[in-house]
């Protein structure tokens, strides 16, 4: 809703660098691209060019990835903590939620991992403001994590070894997408993408969200050739 008529003063926003070029020479996307699924749609998120997706059947699921700040394993408690960084689009912080399975990204998206169950998520204040802190139960941990560290939700429902990551990154976001002021629980809010697989002239990675993950895109997309300007 609109500030009435008799309402005065300014507003700011502020997102990380939109609409900056990233693909060389002229793209072809896939030919079907897909829509952000329900939990991607909201308000303020920004998903820019060159963001890894995994575009599965017409639905588009942007990675979401969340780095390490510190790790304390359990010694006479019941539970692992873990300090991350959110990650963020545009105005939008993606956090971990309780009953969530994480694992630690590997060496490529491919690579299984051992997946564990987030049992409670607390926002951290003070000089860590804008961290977040989670516990796994120690009797079905994510191993051992350094700072810098990657975690990914899990494709399993269980804990344990060996799993899967969801949503494997396969393609880049060909396109901004920006879904501004739209409320995503009013009917008919959704938002639409372009993917590409296939790019031979290639993309200036270090400018994409892709930037910290040029390894892993680089196999699991190996069709786009990758610039580093």
């Amino acid at each position: 809703m609109r500030s009435s008529f008799n309402a005065f003063g300014q507003s700011k926003k502020l997102y990380d660098a939109g609409s900056v070029p990233v693909w060389l020479g002229t793209v072809t996307a896939v030919p079907v691209g897909g829509t952000l699924p329900s939990a991607f749609v909201k308000k303020d998120a920004l998903y820019p060019a060159g963001t890894p997706i995994c575009l599965d059947g017409k639905t588009i699921t942007p990675l979401v990835a969340f780095v390490v700040v510190s790790y304390t394993a359990a010694t006479t408690g019941d539970y692992d903590t873990i300090v991350i960084k959110p990650c963020t689009y545009g105005g939008v912080d993606f956090i971990p939620a309780v009953n969530d399975m994480l694992q630690k990204l590997g060496a490529n998206f491919a690579a299984t991992g051992k997946a564990a169950k987030v049992v409670a998520v607390t926002a951290l204040t003070g000089d860590d403001a804008g961290k977040y802190e989670f516990t796994v139960d120690k009797t079905a941990n994510l191993g051992s994590l350094s700072a810098n560290d990657i975690l990914v939700f899990s494709a399993s429902a269980t804990a344990g070894t060996g799993k899967a990551m969801a949503n494997q990154p396969n393609a880049y976001l060909y396109n901004d997408i920006f879904i501004g002021d739209i409320d995503p629980s009013l009917e008919g809010a959704g938002a639409s993408g372009a993917a590409v697989k296939m790019h031979a002239e290639g993309i200036l990675i270090n400018r994409t969200p892709a930037a910290d993950f040029k390894a892993a895109m680089a196999a699991a997309v190996p069709g786009v050739v990758q610039v580093n300007y």
